[in-house]
């Protein structure tokens, strides 16, 4: 082998010991890494555990030292705080402030009495929980419906004639036509009224021939037959003015005027003029008086039980508004109902003196029904599953308690409330239908969690019962931040020489986990606050303020902060 094949292996005989070198050297590395190495990073890291780490909530696997920015996203790195005891345990690596894990969640203990459930202030927010007040309110139900101009029955006209015969001419001749009492309506000629005639003019004749007999018998029989023709004529509905006249003429008439019994409107007529022939069963004219009329309304049969016959009513007309409204009374309630629209029919009488209620006319109608003061509550607030009816109590801190209820009558926007809450309670009017969900009625309570001891500090338990109103920033910057605020209380007089907390909220999205950020503020002047806030990244943020004064809460108020 010559000289340069020599030097050719020799340098790849040490190429190869290096890389044998240099894979030993690995592996004891790791193996150190693992085992003795590890306890000397972890005694190291213990002697830095006073440190702060911070880290990107967009990225929580970068961490840092120092309070700087993430090199991936330029967003503000937040500080990683654990909740105490919790070093060295799994799964509390990236625990952030407000969000440390909930001991009564874990471990069992501290879960509220009954079936109540915890939401916090600032998850209520987002949700639009609004509470009022259960009070005792003096309620007056209103019933509308729509009614019917009717004629009053009781006052409706049929004119007949006794006798059969011919009309000969006709005073009222179209439908419509006002008629007094005492008009003349048609005259007619009936062989047997011309006869009765006859009759009576013998009769009288008769017995003023007749009646100085000296036979009792003979002036008597001849009164008594002069009283005979006279009451025919009576019956045939002959007016006494013309029998009189009769007597007066001695002078058989062909025709005798028929008059109008009654005041009324003619709504169907039948005698025509020149030689009809009539007879006694022939409906010639149909009068109804108008001077009273009735009003039909149809009422639902939910609605029956708060109607009675004396009730009073008011009606307006939907097509005049400027047309004063008319007042009257239920008079009569039909004891069935229509089958097709269930509902019942009720009757008002109206004075009508100058027509302007008309046949046929639609009205509306308003009942007011008095039910006196009850405890209630708002309909919104009132959940109905069919069979039962549930509100949701606010207990205070956050807590939410679904109650049972019997409800009475609804007036006015109002549910009144039988049985199941007490006055001063507070109930939830907003956002029912998320708290419930209809389905989820028993099963959700168990899953809404229970609450960590910070929000239950910083939650006063009262109502929103302060005006809170930031007045600088508008828009706020990231980083710290000047915040000034103007707190009043319900009555808007400022409040004064409190304590005044301000918490910001962003929830959870996604793998980014919740953050917030508090700050105490001083006041300045009577009712203004002033302090600085940190605002770690551009988002419109929930903020709650709570006030205290002399170490008692006043309340809270939630509004939100928008940051760029």
């Amino acid at each position: 082998m010559n000289l340069e094949s020599r030097s050719r292996w020799r340098r790849v005989g040490v190429g190869l010991g290096l890389l044998v070198l240099l894979t030993g050297a690995g592996f004891y590395f790791w193996k150190w890494k693992g085992s003795g190495g590890q306890a000397a990073a972890g005694k190291a890291g213990s002697e830095q555990a006073g440190k702060d780490t911070y880290y990107c909530p967009m990225h929580p696997s970068y961490k840092s030292d120092k309070p700087d920015n993430c090199p991936v996203c330029s967003m503000k790195l937040v500080k990683l705080e654990t909740a105490p005891g919790t070093q060295g345990k799994p799964g509390h690596e990236h625990a952030m402030g407000g969000m440390e894990p909930n001991p009564a969640a874990s471990n069992g203990t501290g879960s509220p009495t009954g079936n109540s459930f915890f939401i916090s202030p600032q998850r209520q927010q987002m949700i639009g929980v609004q509470t009022v007040l259960v009070d005792v309110v003096p309620l007056t139900k209103e019933i509308r419906a729509v009614g019917k101009v009717a004629f009053d029955e009781t006052k409706i006209t049929h004119i007949h004639t006794k006798v059969t015969g011919y009309i000969e001419e006709v005073f009222v001749d179209f439908m419509g036509q006002v008629v007094k009492q005492g008009d003349p309506l048609f005259t007619i000629y009936s062989p047997d009224l011309v006869s009765t005639q006859e009759e009576y003019l013998l009769a009288l004749r008769s017995r003023n021939t007749l009646k100085n007999s000296s036979f009792e018998w003979v002036s008597t029989g001849s009164q008594n037959l002069l009283e005979a023709a006279r009451q025919r004529l009576r019956l045939w509905d002959i007016r006494e003015e013309d029998i009189q006249r009769l007597e007066k003429e001695g002078k058989v008439r062909r025709t005798l005027t028929i008059y109008s019994p009654v005041n009324g409107l003619v709504t169907e007529r039948a005698a025509f003029h020149h030689g009809k022939f009539v007879s006694p069963e022939m409906d010639l004219y149909k009068l109804v008086d108008l001077s009273t009329v009735w009003i039909l309304g149809d009422i639902y049969e939910y609605e029956l039980p708060y109607v009675k016959s004396g009730q009073l009513v008011e009606i307006e007309f939907p097509y005049a508004s400027e047309t004063k409204s008319l007042r009257g009374n239920v008079t009569y309630l039909y004891p069935y109902l229509d089958p097709k629209t269930r509902t019942a029919q009720v009757r008002m009488e109206f004075p009508n003196p100058g027509f302007q209620l008309k046949p046929d006319m639609f009205v509306n109608l308003k009942l007011k029904v008095s039910l006196g003061p009850s405890l209630a509550v708002p309909e919104d607030a009132v959940l109905d599953t069919g069979s039962e009816q549930y509100v949701f109590v606010d207990k205070g801190e956050g807590y939410l308690e679904p109650r049972p209820v019997k409800v009475g009558g609804e007036a006015m926007g109002y549910v009144a409330i039988q049985s199941g809450l007490s006055a001063g309670e507070r109930v939830v009017t907003a956002a029912n239908f998320i708290l419930d969900s209809e389905s989820r009625l028993k099963g959700a309570f168990a899953n809404m969690g229970m609450p960590d001891p910070k929000q239950i500090s910083s939650a006063t338990g009262a109502a929103p019962n302060l005006k809170v109103e930031i007045m600088e920033p508008k828009v706020a910057k990231l980083g710290q931040n000047s915040i000034r605020l103007m707190v009043r209380d319900a009555a808007g007089n400022p409040i004064t020489d409190a304590d005044v907390d301000v918490s910001l909220f962003m929830p959870q999205m996604g793998s980014m986990a919740p953050m917030t950020s508090k700050a105490s503020l001083r006041p300045t002047k009577p009712g203004e606050y002033q302090g600085e806030v940190d605002v770690p990244m551009a988002w419109t943020w929930q903020t709650t303020v709570s006030v205290k004064k002399g170490g008692k809460p006043m309340g809270s108020a939630q509004t939100t902060l928008t940051a760029r």
